[in-house]
């Protein structure tokens, strides 16, 4: 018949699958800070929280069938969502500019970060044999130590996440130029939770894929 299992369990991975892609596509996009704008409003809320609830509900249902793998797919869409929310509520990015100069104001070569005071050490640049850029890099003084930031290779620290995105040069009062370092400064407390929820997806896939292949 075709509603036997063998055509009803190709289905539902069929649609595990395709759930698994719009789950990643949706909580990728909440990075993105005009998806964020948009979910201030009433039916966009309305709309993840209507996902948590049905993710939850079968979650539940299927372990009360002691469907055990599809209660942790379920669970894992459903913390994607709860981080893609964070993300999207809570997640903040700021720009900084620090100047490479002893005789700068204190103001311009440090920042106090999330109650923290941050002070830039050194920048540095590295060059081709023709003079073009090949990479650069910042030294950042925090109370515990140094730590050294460039391109391609972010910092991370105490929840925040610090880029090298480009430099410049500046002038001071005496005519002298100096370089200036432009970091971008990035929290997002959601960022863990969707992690932990594509680990749920994954175990979930990787247990799919060993029942299959068993029998």
């Amino acid at each position: 018949m075709w509603f036997g299992s063998s055509k009803v369990s190709a289905f539902g991975r069929v649609g595990a699958a395709v759930a698994l892609l719009a789950l990643a596509v949706a909580s990728a996009a909440l990075a993105f800070p005009r998806v964020q704008g948009v979910l201030g409003s009433a039916w966009t809320n309305a709309l993840l929280w209507g996902l948590l609830l049905v993710c939850a509900g079968m979650g539940l249902a299927a372990l009360a069938r002691r469907r055990w793998l599809s209660a942790v797919f379920h669970a894992g869409a459903a913390v994607v969502i709860v981080g893609g929310g964070m993300t999207a509520g809570y997640a903040k990015s700021w720009q900084v500019a620090l100047v490479d100069s002893p005789l700068a104001p204190p103001e311009y070569r440090q920042r106090l970060v999330e109650g923290e005071l941050v002070s830039l050490s050194k920048f540095e640049i590295e060059t081709y044999a023709d003079g073009m850029p090949k990479q650069f890099r910042t030294t950042l003084a925090f109370p515990d130590g140094e730590r050294t930031l460039s391109v391609n290779k972010p910092l991370r620290r105490k929840g925040i996440t610090y880029y090298q995105m480009s430099y410049s040069q500046a002038t001071d009062p005496y005519g002298r130029a100096w370089w200036v370092t432009h970091l971008t400064l990035r929290r997002d407390p959601g960022a863990a939770v969707t992690f932990a929820g594509y680990g749920l997806l994954a175990l979930a896939a990787l247990g799919a894929a060993i029942r299959e292949t068993a029998r």
